[in-house]
């Protein structure tokens, strides 16, 4: 406590604070003991600020030597202090903008995405995060601050910030905040110029970032197949490696043409349509697939494509107590997410266009073609 009393001390703003009170505060008790007409110390310190503010209202004057004297040190200390106030504040904000322009300042703001790396996608992938409503981003590289201000000044709309350094730095990491994040996304970095390396920073920042909560989401494009094992190690809530893609969509042009068009359509949140994803009513859990895709169709114009189960929950409630096979499957089930044997991909079902008569069950999220214009 007395450290930190200590710092807040040593910067002149506090300084400064603390004498214009204290002058003001003599200024005050001087009044009231010279001047007759200031009854109270509240019309004493309003007198004060008055003066030493030279905006001289005009409803109390000072009519003794000895009051007009304090008006006098009053308006010229008033002067030095306040303008000592002003300069300082400027010099606080112009060193804090400066700061972050050139990502040495730390962020404490909530529910950003962060962005790790740096490579010619990059600014693609900005805009993809703006133009889905994700406007609140943190980059974290180690490019050259005027490249990166550069790529921020093109979207005014959104609030980007940025910190230099190594994203693999623990000490980096935690200028961004990031248990309070709403997620990272890991890049590979072209200051690497191998993809082995590139992959390797990649897990590498994975395991850094999941060290500081398991609780954060980290998404990472690969550059590698060989990688995988080594990212799902890291416990990466999601992978992604591009070239993967590649043989589908070129496939599918000749083959079933029409395909990549539509693809590359959904593919995109700056269009008429495309795909999200949303909550289901809690009303609906229970029901049929054909109930729900209805409701959505109805409700926003959407098309329901498919379901995704983030967690798949055995209650107790559930349990049949006289079947033992259903006890033993419980806590083996409970003793393998206490020592995380079970794979991160097992806890995620996807159900692609299910029958109509599926029935939705808890912990689900609809993936939807959706349209943005719907009346």
């Amino acid at each position: 406590m007395i450290r930190h009393f200590k710092n807040i001390w040593k910067k002149d703003i506090t300084k400064i604070v603390t004498l214009l009170f204290f002058v003001l505060l003599l200024a005050a008790l001087l009044y009231s003991n010279f001047e007759k007409d200031i009854i109270s110390l509240f019309d004493a310190v309003y007198f004060a600020v008055v003066t030493v503010s030279t905006v001289g209202y005009g409803d109390i004057t000072a009519k003794t030597v000895p009051g007009r004297l304090v008006s006098i040190f009053l308006i010229f200390s008033g002067m030095i202090l306040i303008s000592s106030f002003t300069a300082t504040m400027s010099s606080i904000l112009v060193s804090k903008k400066l700061k972050e322009g050139q990502g040495v300042s730390s962020i404490k703001g909530k529910n950003f995405v962060v962005m790790c790396g740096w490579n010619w996608k990059a600014e693609s992938l900005i805009t993809s995060l703006v133009h889905s409503g994700l406007k609140n981003i943190i980059l974290i590289n180690d490019s050259d601050p005027s490249q990166i201000n550069a790529v921020i000044e093109k979207f005014a709309d959104a609030n980007i910030k940025f910190i230099k350094g190594d994203f693999t730095d623990l000490n980096i990491l935690s200028k961004a905040n990031l248990e309070h994040s709403k997620g990272v996304i890991i890049v590979p970095d072209s200051s690497i110029s191998s993809s082995q390396g590139a992959d390797e920073k990649t897990v590498f920042a994975t395991m850094t970032i999941k060290s500081i909560s398991e609780k954060i989401k980290v998404h990472v494009q690969l550059l590698r197949n060989e990688t995988v094992p080594y990212i799902q190690r890291a416990k990466a809530d999601n992978y992604f490696i591009s070239d993967n893609t590649i043989p589908f969509f070129l496939t599918s042009a000749i083959a079933h043409p029409g395909i990549t068009d539509v693809m590359n359509k959904i593919m995109t949140f700056d269009d008429e349509d495309c795909m999200s994803s949303a909550e289901i009513p809690k009303e609906f859990v229970g029901r049929t697939f054909a109930e729900l895709s209805s409701h959505f169709r109805t409700k926003s114009g959407s098309i329901l494509l498919a379901l995704v189960q983030f967690q798949d929950v055995l209650e107790m409630k559930n349990i049949d107590s006289r079947d033992n096979s259903s006890i033993d499957a419980f806590i083996k089930r409970k003793f393998e997410e206490a020592g995380r044997l079970t794979k991160d991909l097992d806890k995620k079902k996807i159900m692609l266009n299910p029958g109509d008569d599926y029935v939705i069950k808890n912990f689900e999220m609809a993936v939807l073609i959706q349209k943005k214009s719907f009346k």
